[in-house]
């Protein structure tokens, strides 16, 4: 049956996988190991290889649905902020700064694989869109309550640096304010679907760890 789901599993699968194969060949075709720049860009490549690979895992192995944000606006806002960034590379030039590179690489480097280990403990409950399969709120989902969002802002943090101008810097904020929406309107979807979640959202802080926790939207607040 060509469910909503069902069409989201194949376009994400698609598009992932064709992010994958491009990434596999700039990991073939543009290594030079001379500096510790194009070391750390190869690393870097390795890892977000790995990531996209996991997320096409996921995605063909993931549980249905128990519930998904009703609406456009919901859809728009998580496939935007999914691949703001991917279009903002396209836009910029990266700076001419080993240094900054450097930097820069290291924050992605870091971003990329805290999300690969994020993405594999959310397991068969990774979503693009906002919708519940299963709560987990072990793991680093006992220290957020997204962490996925966290390890994903560190990423565009590295972006910025490395290919800093007013646009990527203005695409950046952008997407962090388009992932926090993305992250109240999951809030909502897991509270009406997991009567433990508002328990869970007492104790764990939302997006950044020890500070006291943001409640979860009620069914009636407007986001």
């Amino acid at each position: 049956m060509l469910t909503e789901d069902f069409i989201g599993r194949i376009l994400i699968v698609v598009v992932t996988t064709v992010l994958a194969v491009l990434s596999f060949i700039a990991l073939l075709f543009h290594f030079n190991g001379e500096t510790p720049a194009s070391i750390l860009a190869f690393t870097t490549k390795i890892f977000s290889v790995t990531l996209l690979l996991l997320q096409i895992i996921m995605t063909t192995a993931r549980l249905p649905p128990k519930g998904t944000a009703a609406g456009v606006k919901p859809r728009i806002i998580s496939v935007a902020g999914s691949f703001m960034m991917l279009v903002a590379m396209f836009l910029t030039e990266p700076v001419d700064s080993e240094l900054l590179q450097v930097v820069a690489l290291c924050l992605i480097l870091v971003g990329t694989a805290s999300s690969i280990f994020c993405l594999f403990w959310l397991g068969r409950s990774f979503s693009i869109m906002a919708t519940a399969r299963r709560l987990v709120t072990t793991g680093p989902y006992s220290i957020v309550r997204h962490p996925l969002y966290v390890c994903e802002a560190v990423f565009v943090l590295g972006m910025i640096v490395s290919h800093f101008s007013a646009i990527m810097l203005a695409l950046g904020i952008i997407q962090f304010l388009l992932q926090f929406r993305r992250a109240r309107y999951e809030e909502l979807i897991l509270r009406q679907t997991f009567p433990e979640y508002e328990e869970y959202a007492k104790r764990v802080p939302m997006l950044v760890p020890w500070l006291a926790p943001a409640p979860a939207l009620s069914s009636d607040t407007e986001v």
